[in-house]
């Protein structure tokens, strides 16, 4: 896909925020992309201040892969030393860039921010396999709660 939509075009336009939501194999990845290099190119920011954030493990290294081609093809195609300079440190800085799912950016803000949340900073996050097992627990603690309540309330109703 080397062709913009229309839609698409207009997705390019940083200087508004977006969220896309389109069909797999639409271009969402496609236009991300192309929109993270023209922020770092034409933006004097560091690209920690950029974030690129999708709901997969899977898909954002896609994006990192997309993001890293678009970076490269760039710097083939252009003759201007100084935008090749730009390209070249934005290269660099793609190791530390936030480029990752939502979870994985919650937990780097947690961590950067601890005392801000009220949590411990040596917090350690949870797998799915403990999660699911907590909600169970939960979930069933809660039933056991109302059936319980219930129980009171007819024996209470009786008197």
């Amino acid at each position: 896909m080397s062709t913009l939509t229309h839609h698409q075009a207009a997705a390019l336009n940083y200087k508004e925020h977006i969220s896309l939501t389109a069909n797999a194999g639409s271009g969402k990845t496609f236009v991300l992309s192309k929109r993270y290099v023209e922020i770092a190119l034409n933006e004097n920011i560091n690209l920690r201040n950029i974030a690129a954030i999708t709901f997969t493990d899977k898909a954002a290294g896609e994006l990192y892969k997309k993001i890293t081609v678009e970076v490269d093809d760039c710097y083939k195609s252009v003759n201007d030393l100084k935008t090749k300079r730009k390209l070249e440190k934005i290269r660099r800085q793609l190791v530390s860039a936030n480029i990752s799912t939502i979870h994985s950016f919650c937990i780097d803000i947690l961590r950067e921010f601890p005392v801000e949340a009220n949590i411990d900073a040596n917090f350690t996050p949870i797998d799915t396999r403990l999660s699911d097992e907590l909600i169970e627990i939960s979930v069933e603690e809660t039933i056991k709660e109302m059936l319980q309540k219930e129980h009171e309330s007819e024996i209470i109703k009786k008197l």
